[in-house]
């Protein structure tokens, strides 16, 4: 068995006095994330060098460059914690000088190619490039972890973990990007960040008693993060949708609504639409399941813009909405499934887009309801642009969303081979998995 080496831990923090005592507060789109733990990424890098050279020639530029980007992305740095005495029905994140972020550096003797492959294996390989972020002590709990792993003369994963209640992804990585760019330099194929984070918690405009109601479902508790090991026979794989696959599906599903409803107006089905419906097919004929039961989708939208007054792109914390999706599992396994399952996703798009916190007062109570349900859920997106993240080593071999293990959900990004194309990311039970696969593949076959 593969064996991991710690070499070093360390703290980084920003440049000391460049950031004072700050505060900021979390609203209602913060609390909804407090109890879902971290979001986890291992990005692997090609990098043929030992591991004495990349101590000695590329560490001390990492650390300084990281150093440097968490001036202005500070609330990494600080911790989550309640709002001290009278007001201890709030949260905020607390930055103080001299707060940091934990640096792992380690050496790991597996297969590089074997752990960062699309292939189903198990998640065992893969958790010690996890850096775990601590349960709650007296000052409040971590916003950001690291780990840099080496595997002698093959390569380097960069494992991240943050606190969802800190900042979604949109957030996050702009934060990598930052670190990414400085640390690379001219080097560096990545977009900079050229606009600061924007902190300023009295852009969000939200229903008075959002907060309140919210904070009664999230916020009452203490146990911050829920650290769980998977199954053993868990399994985690990567799938593509190539931009031809997606074209024909959009093609198929618009052809084919139109059809459905007597000959009406075809359907306007996105990539994410395409997307969202195939997996979630193949993953309810994974499942078998019964024609009676009703299969649940729920995902996350982004609400910067379509708040009143929207929000800068920007903005650093939490701004997603809710959207929810119940169909029938007789309708999804039955010829035309997909268009099914698009036609209600798309729906719940359409709702979300004339207004995102329509009945976002029932978000706690549905969400309680539908995690028991098994359902299918969604981690990344592909407007991230995970595969343009160079620290001046080039794009990365691979990009793993390795918190899906344990939520449910399915990881998405940009195709790492091609424009137009997505990259689906699963954990499946090994069973459910082989399963899964033949459908997928099954499924494009059909397309052609």
């Amino acid at each position: 068995m593969a064996s991991l080496r710690i070499l070093e831990r360390s703290r980084v923090s920003p440049p000391a006095g460049a950031v004072a005592e700050t505060t900021v507060p979390l609203t209602a789109f913060d609390l909804i994330w407090l109890k879902g733990g971290t979001v986890e990424r291992v990005f692997f890098y090609r990098l043929p060098h030992s591991t004495a050279y990349f101590c000695a020639s590329v560490l001390p530029h990492l650390k300084s460059s990281l150093s440097l980007a968490l001036q202005q992305f500070y609330p990494l740095a600080g911790k989550i914690r309640r709002f001290p005495e009278l007001d201890d029905d709030k949260y905020e994140i607390r930055y103080v000088d001299g707060d940091s972020v934990s640096f792992t550096v380690a050496e790991y003797d597996a297969d590089f190619d074997e752990v960062s492959g699309d292939h189903a294996r198990g998640v065992g390989p893969l958790l010690p490039l996890l850096p775990q972020l601590p349960r709650s002590d007296d000052d409040g709990v971590p916003v950001l972890d690291l780990q840099v792993t080496v595997f002698p003369n093959q390569g380097v994963a960069v494992g991240v973990a943050v606190h969802h209640a800190g900042c979604d992804g949109s957030s996050s990585m702009r934060f990598m990007f930052s670190w990414a760019s400085t640390c690379a330099g001219p080097r560096s194929s990545a977009a900079v960040v050229a606009t600061p984070p924007v902190f300023d918690r009295s852009l969000v405009s939200v229903p008075r008693d959002l907060y309140s109601i919210f904070y009664r479902y999230f916020g009452q508790r203490a146990d911050w993060i829920i650290h769980e090991d998977p199954p053993e026979d868990m399994v985690i794989a990567s799938f593509t949708l190539k931009g031809d696959h997606i074209r024909r599906l959009k093609e198929l599903i618009s052809a084919k609504a139109g059809a459905m409803e007597g000959g009406g107006a075809s359907l306007r089905c996105s990539t994410i639409m395409a997307t969202y419906a195939y997996v979630w097919v193949c993953l309810i004929k994974a499942r078998a399941y019964g024609s009676d039961r009703t299969a649940h989708f729920m995902f996350a939208a982004d609400c910067r813009g379509r708040l009143r007054p929207p929000l800068p792109a920007a903005y650093f914390g939490n701004c997603l909405g809710a959207c929810f999706v119940e169909v029938k599992a007789g309708e999804l396994l039955r010829e035309n499934g997909v268009v099914s399952a698009a036609k209600a996703i798309g729906k719940a798009i359409e709702r979300f887009g004339d207004d995102p916190l329509r009945g976002a007062e029932t978000w706690p109570e549905r969400i309680k309801y539908v995690a028991l349900q098994q359902p299918l859920s969604v981690a990344g997106s592909p407007r991230f642009r995970v595969y343009d993240l160079d620290f001046g080593w080039g794009r990365p071999k691979k990009v793993e969303v390795t918190s899906i293990v344990r939520s449910g959900a399915m990881s998405l990004a940009e195709s790492r081979d091609e424009d137009g194309g997505v990259e689906i990311g699963m954990g499946l039970l090994k069973h459910e998995m082989d399963e899964f696969a033949t459908h997928f593949i099954d499924g494009l076959d059909r397309l052609q």
